[in-house]
């Protein structure tokens, strides 16, 4: 009997997952596992060396160099080839910040608003909730220098506001943060939506 997969400490979590070319059809199909998805993220996003990078995964380094080798090969291979990618997602859980005036509201959620509001989300339901000050308010600085920051530091994945400029889109996207615009009233409900799962179905007051 083989021995027994060891579990991925995974990250990212991949909002586009099927890519396909425009100019050229194929019935080819690269997958992208999702421990290549994050071995991609975390050293040509993040730009961790690959001993940082296997120890942010939970794997060997000999391990981490295996499954980065195997990935830029696949990307490589579909760039070449014309093939379509499909990217394989096993991420249940995942962190959105919501910045907000108000501590115990979501409300006028602007990016350089009082509060930063972090969820974490696992199996359609919030697991946790916290409440931090927002530094672009306190310190009087702009979005992009400091949110990015923040997500990188707590892991998020996905920013969710009433308006995003596109230089802090940027920034986001280049620390691996998907951003997303909702407007109105922000609620778990609407941001679940926006990031493209099922419907959402915890209870937590918001």
């Amino acid at each position: 009997m083989g021995r027994e997969k060891i579990k991925r400490n995974l990250q990212f979590k991949p909002i586009c997952i099927e890519f396909e070319p425009r100019e050229c059809k194929s019935d080819r199909v690269i997958h992208l596992l999702h421990e290549e998805m994050e071995a991609l993220f975390l050293m040509d996003i993040k730009g961790l060396y690959q001993a940082d990078s296997a120890k942010k995964m939970g794997v060997s380094r000999a391990t981490f160099a295996r499954i980065i080798k195997s990935a830029r090969e696949k990307v490589t291979m579909m760039l070449i080839t014309g093939s379509n990618l499909k990217v394989e997602d096993k991420k249940e859980d995942y962190w959105v910040v919501v910045p907000s005036q108000e501590e115990g509201l979501l409300i006028d959620s602007i990016p350089n608003a009082t509060y930063l509001h972090i969820f974490e989300i696992n199996h359609k339901k919030v697991v946790q909730h916290i409440v931090i000050e927002n530094p672009v308010k306190k310190l009087d600085l702009r979005p992009g220098q400091v949110i990015p920051n923040i997500c990188n530091q707590h892991n998020i994945n996905f920013f969710v506001a009433n308006s995003i400029g596109e230089g802090l889109k940027s920034a986001l996207l280049s620390k691996g943060v998907y951003s997303f615009i909702i407007e109105g009233k922000i609620t778990l409900e609407k941001i679940y939506e926006k990031v493209g799962y099922d419907k959402f179905t915890d209870q937590s007051p918001h």
